[in-house]
């Protein structure tokens, strides 16, 4: 037998001894034994690590839902109105690789639903997505898988008006131009069955907190879109623009100027004659004072206003009233108002005329008397409308004295006087005497 064969069979001998050495020192040495066990632990550990097949269920109950695809939705014409607000937790349950086992949350899956693949209208089931990974594993169950929503169409209407309502006083002494809005209209987007409610949007302006300055202003102010009752339209899911840009205030521009009150002359404001007989008794012009207002410069020069025309009373015997426009000048921007009222009183000419050697009669004496007046005749001073008094005859105008219920004895009486065909009493008359002695007797 050569040593190369001998060498050979002594080898197991060899290995079988050195494991009963080791063995005896393991059964002996209590330290050895644990380096050993922690020494197997560590290996399993790296192995299972290392090896992704190995992997354990895990159920994660605090699944925070996210949103996505809110701006492609409306670009497609659509928008979620309902079911997103009561959008809570999920509960998911993933297969987790031993090694990730612990890091792993529910949000590593990143939960979510995907608004963008909607394509209708109407109440719709929307899936919750999960995300699967090498590292992390894969979502074996999502609780609730899906969530119901409400969609509507998202539409948008253009050329929604805009009115501005101002409140409360300017400030004393100062006029505010007319405000130009800017935006005038509005684009309104959102769900159909908000939009199409729209008919306006009102904005208000309150005048009291204007500044006291001459010149340009302008204001920033809120509005609300309303509908045809006047009732305000607000929904969450409406967005206001304007040429694309977002806007939530209308802004007003207006000019501030000073205010002055001007007398309103009254020449010129009558031309022309009256009929024959007649005349102007008085003018009056209602109101009396307007107020303007205009640069300061302006107002400084100016102390009254005058009407652009003049009342013809040409040929009127009665009176008459007349609206007349005022004379603006172009330096002003504002009259309180554009006209004033003309009232013409026209009446009759009033006149005196004399009228001497008129009879005193005596009238009302009883048929047992006799009476004698110490004068015969007398003379009157009329006064009354020209006209009639150019017609009157000496015979029209009567002088008397009136002896009713008197019997004998001397008495002092007025001398009265009447005027034939007249009881208007539009005359007044002074007699002389204005009284004589009128003696009484019996027959």
């Amino acid at each position: 037998m050569s040593e190369q064969q001998s060498k050979k069979e002594n080898r197991p001998g060899k290995f079988r001894l050195a494991l009963q050495t080791l063995w005896r020192m393991i059964r002996h040495n209590g330290l050895l034994k644990l380096v050993s066990l922690a020494l197997a632990l560590i290996l399993w550990a790296m192995l299972i690590t290392q090896d992704p097949t190995l992997t354990r269920e895990k159920v994660m109950t605090d699944g925070v839902v996210s949103i996505v695809g809110s701006d492609s939705i409306r670009r497609n014409g659509y928008v979620v109105t309902e079911g997103l607000e009561s959008l809570g937790t999920v509960t998911i349950r993933a297969d987790i690789p031993q090694g990730q086992y612990q890091s792993a949350t529910a949000a590593t899956y990143n939960p979510r639903i995907d608004l963008s693949r909607i394509n209708a209208s109407g109440t719709q089931e929307v899936r919750i997505l999960t995300t699967n990974s090498t590292a992390y594993g894969s979502v074996v169950e999502v609780i609730p898988p899906t969530i119901t929503v409400k969609v509507e169409d998202y539409i948008t209407r253009y050329r929604i008006p805009v009115t501005v309502e101002a409140v409360g006083q300017l400030p004393e002494g100062w006029y505010a131009t007319q405000a130009t809005q800017d935006p005038p209209v509005l684009a309104v987007s959102g769900p159909r069955s908000v939009v199409t409610r729209i008919v306006r949007a009102e904005a208000m302006l309150t005048l009291d907190t204007l500044p006291t300055q001459e010149g340009s202003v302008r204001t920033a102010v809120p509005f609300r879109l309303v509908d045809a009752a006047g009732e305000t339209v607000d929904d969450d899911f409406l967005t206001v623009t304007s040429e694309s840009v977002l806007i939530d205030s209308i802004v007003l521009e207006q000019t501030m100027l000073p205010q002055k009150t001007l007398n309103l002359s009254t020449l010129g404001l009558v031309t022309g004659t009256p009929a024959q007989g007649y005349e102007i008794k008085k003018v009056t012009i209602t109101p009396e004072t307007v107020v303007a207002a205009g640069a300061n410069e302006m107002l400084a020069q100016l102390d009254a206003l005058y009407t652009e025309a003049a009342v013809d009373v040409s040929g009127l015997d009665a009176s008459v009233n007349r609206q007349i426009k005022i004379r603006k000048p172009a330096e002003l921007t504002y009259l309180s108002q554009d006209s004033v009222t003309v009232a013409v009183e026209i009446g009759p000419v009033i006149s005196s005329r004399i009228f001497r050697g008129v009879r005193i009669e005596l009238v009302g004496l009883g048929d047992g008397y006799t009476g004698s007046l110490s004068l015969r005749a007398g003379d009157v001073d009329l006064e009354g409308e020209l006209l009639r008094l150019v017609g009157l005859r000496l015979s029209d105008v009567k002088l008397y004295v009136d002896a009713t219920g008197l019997t004998e004895g001397v008495y002092e009486l007025p001398v009265q006087c009447s005027v034939a065909g007249d009881n208007t009493g539009n005359w007044t008359g002074t007699v002389t005497p204005a009284a004589v002695t009128l003696t009484v007797e019996a027959k």
